[in-house]
């Protein structure tokens, strides 16, 4: 039994953190299957083909560009699927896919069989991305409903983070080693999330969780009003950036300068990568928790897309390892930093739309851009490749002048 602790109508239950581990567990798996190959793209291009031609590079790629294209027709069904089922079982749907198809990766090593069970895997994906905010509105009182959105947002990005460091770190192992461990990891936080996860406390711990939500096409229309629209766009661009930066950072930082004093090989682009996400860990939290106690949005997403275009210039014209990680740290501590604030300002400003309905529209249209950039990335020239610095700067110029014409929270709230 949970304890519980009364606060004003709503009772805010204990247990909402052993719930929230084991989701940061699942979006942990999730993240490090998705973003498996993207670090170590050339030494896969030999595994599976023999050989690193244009061809097998982008085909490397397109193991982790999969999980993007599969998000946008499985999207609606996934935030039906929490809907219908619960936060636990339609979340779940996606835990058991990745738990037992992350696993077969390893069975076979061929090209073809594992790119089928990507497929499997990345069908998972959005059960589990779009679960998010349900999880803050079901379990968390009103002052902790951003900090439980990044939290959770810190599973995914630790996910991405391990899953760029640690390939390179086995490498030495073999491939078929990582896959191995990768996949006997997502079975075993499969199994503890089907033990440990409850679908709801027994009383709701905010007014969001006490009070019916729209359902249906009509939910689904009013979503795009003008200010859901504008939010709509700015994740469009920054996640795309994200999703296109982590994809392809084999390619896009390999001239990059590595000092043969640091005793870095193939493993520096994956720390480089690492170090991107872990300044976004820190920010998600550190800039979520202030966004909940000034019970503000808007600033801190103008502040994250205006910095991420000075940051994404700078990437363009440093070239050295060691400034290279302090660019990263910071463009992923503001960048990054912004998805769960406005994952839960999207879930505020549309309710009483189903909350996993608002996120799964922002993340669906993170992976629509970041399949479009990922796209630039294959079909640019290796010599004009870090001219997608350029391109990214320019987007974050325009999210920047869009995110002037936003509402802040003050705006939607309801009364409690």
């Amino acid at each position: 039994m949970s304890t519980v602790e009364s606060t004003a109508k709503y009772e805010v239950s204990s247990y909402r953190w052993v719930v929230l581990i084991f989701f940061i567990l699942i979006a942990i798996v999730t993240q490090m299957i998705w973003i498996t190959f993207a670090p170590i793209t050339t030494e896969s291009a030999q595994y599976f083909f023999g050989n690193e031609s244009t061809t097998s590079l982008n085909l490397i790629l397109l193991l982790s560009m999969v999980f993007m294209i599969v998000y946008l027709p499985v999207n609606y069904f996934a935030s039906k699927g929490i809907e219908r089922f619960g936060l636990k079982w339609g979340t779940g749907i996606g835990v058991i896919l990745t738990g037992v198809f992350g696993f077969l990766r390893a069975i076979v090593p061929n090209y073809w069989v594992v790119f089928a069970f990507q497929i499997m895997c990345a069908i998972g994906q959005p059960f589990v991305l779009n679960s998010f905010t349900k999880l803050a509105i079901n379990w968390f009182p009103e002052k902790e409903k951003a900090l439980a959105v990044s939290l959770g947002t810190v599973g995914i990005l630790l996910g991405a983070a391990l899953g760029m460091l640690l390939p390179g770190m086995f490498l030495s192992a073999g491939i078929d080693i990582i896959l191995y461990i990768l996949g006997g990891v997502a079975l075993l936080f499969m199994v503890l999330y089907l033990i440990f996860v409850k679908d709801k406390p027994d009383s709701p711990p905010n007014a969001y969780s006490d009070k019916p939500m729209e359902l249906g096409i009509k939910g689904t229309r009013d979503l795009f009003r003008k200010d859901f629209l504008l939010l709509f766009i700015l994740v469009l661009l920054g996640a795309g950036v994200f999703n296109a930066l982590t994809t392809g950072i084999d390619l896009l930082f390999a001239d990059m300068v590595v000092p043969s004093s640091l005793g870095l090989g193939e493993d520096a682009i994956g720390i480089l990568g690492g170090v991107m996400i872990l300044g976004g860990i820190v920010g998600a939290v550190v800039l979520s928790t202030l966004s909940d106690k000034f019970r503000k949005r808007k600033i801190f997403l103008m502040l994250a897309v205006g910095t991420s275009t000075v940051f994404a210039l700078l990437f363009y014209f440093v070239h050295d390892f060691i400034p290279l990680l302090i660019i990263a740290f910071f463009f992923g501590f503001m960048l990054i930093s912004a998805l769960p604030i406005g994952f839960t300002f999207g879930a505020e400003m549309t309710y009483p739309v189903p909350e996993e309905t608002s996120n799964g529209w922002l993340m669906w249209s993170g992976q629509l851009s970041g399949i479009l950039l990922i796209a630039v990335v294959m079909v640019i020239p290796p010599a004009a490749i870090r001219y997608n610095f350029i391109i990214y700067a320019v987007l974050f110029a325009i999210a920047t002048v869009l995110s002037f014409f936003l509402k802040d929270l003050k705006d939607y709230e309801i009364k409690q």
